[in-house]
């Protein structure tokens, strides 16, 4: 098999297998209300998510599918954000190591000025 052919090949498995998943829509459903509730504030502050998911895409690599942003008391001056990961989310007994965590931004949502991890 060629590289072309291998690479279309891989192209067309992975476009399969996320337009499988669950939409956006059914992971929020399958939540905790107050935890959607959370989810849904922060979706109304588009430009704080988008600097909270360019800080995830840095520091952890994840795909967008793979946690959600929520509204989260802060802790400092600025603005609050958890970021929930869905393993956790799926599993409220997970025993694995803790991935969700908060972020601080300042209060005109254009950077991340800390982390805090979740105990």
């Amino acid at each position: 098999m060629s590289r072309t052919s291998m690479m279309a090949c891989c192209l067309c498995l992975a476009c399969a297998l996320s337009a499988c998943g669950p939409s956006d829509e059914e992971r929020l459903a399958a939540l905790p209300a107050l935890t959607r509730a959370h989810i849904l504030a922060a979706q109304e502050q588009p430009d704080c998510v988008r600097v909270v998911d360019a800080y995830v895409l840095r520091t952890r690599s994840w795909n967008a599918t793979t946690y959600f942003v929520a509204v989260s008391h802060s802790v400092a001056a600025g603005c609050g954000f958890a970021v929930l990961h869905v393993d956790e989310l799926a599993d409220p007994l997970y025993l694995g190591e803790r991935k969700s965590f908060h972020v601080e931004l300042d209060p005109s949502c254009s950077k991340v000025t800390e982390e805090l991890q979740f105990q």
